[in-house]
């Protein structure tokens, strides 16, 4: 037997309108048009959040550095590395690499 402590009481006319909404709330689950339109907006908020992910990673990623302005290379340009070289050391630095060169070139010969 239900316990009676668990009863509410609810005028007839409120309980015949619970029926007919729970009465159309059926029909529209079991209509193939609201199950199609379901499964669009179901579509239509995966692919938002994919759109509001992707945009967040886009900005984390140009807020990073990977996407610098114009400005930024600029002034990264403008830091020196290293030390300028005069025309002698970089004429060197030239001779040496050609050595390289000729010596990797001349072993391949020899094989």
């Amino acid at each position: 037997m239900p316990d009676p402590s668990n009863e509410v009481t609810i005028p007839r006319v409120e309980y015949d309108l619970l029926v007919l909404d729970a009465g159309a709330w059926r029909l529209l689950n079991e209509s193939p048009h609201v199950a199609e339109l379901l499964a669009e907006w179901v579509e239509w908020a995966y692919r938002a959040d994919v759109r509001e992910s992707s945009n967040a990673i886009a900005e984390l990623f140009r807020g990073s550095g990977y996407g610098v302005s114009y400005t930024e290379l600029a002034r990264r340009r403008a830091v020196s590395t290293r030390p300028a070289l005069t025309p002698e050391e970089i004429r060197a630095q030239t001779d040496e690499s050609w050595a390289r060169v000729e010596e990797w070139i001349t072993k391949r010969r020899a094989a």
